[in-house]
């Protein structure tokens, strides 16, 4: 391989590693500002309150009690469905930030000679 090639390769290990120390950077980041409260987890799936009717006696209309909040459960849900997409985004950036550093190491190859 010449040697203008093989500087090619480097310069897309390198492109290759420091795309993926974004990618988990970013991912991270986006992480802690949902979980701290900075920003909403995007709203994916919009969820009803779950409610029972509760027996209260003869002649007087049952009571309805609300065991689960809507907004509660639909928050909870979608920090859930955050949290798998950003690891996902992190083990891809993994990935190509180990595809970046097998470009980037150098291979030496050792000859011996038996006589």
């Amino acid at each position: 391989m010449e040697i203008k090639n093989i500087k090619n390769v480097k310069g897309i290990g390198h492109g290759l590693l420091i795309l993926g120390i974004l990618f988990i950077f970013y991912s991270v980041y986006s992480m802690y500002n949902v979980f701290t409260g900075a920003e909403a987890a995007p709203s994916v799936i919009q969820m009803n309150s779950v409610k029972i009717s509760l027996p209260t006696g003869s002649g007087t209309p049952p009571m309805d009690t609300e065991l689960i909040s809507g907004k509660e459960s639909s928050i909870l849900t979608n920090m859930g469905l955050w949290f798998m997409l950003m690891t996902f985004v992190a083990s891809a950036g993994g990935r190509i930030g180990g595809l970046g550093v097998k470009l980037v190491r150098e291979i030496k190859i050792e000859v011996k000679n038996e006589d």
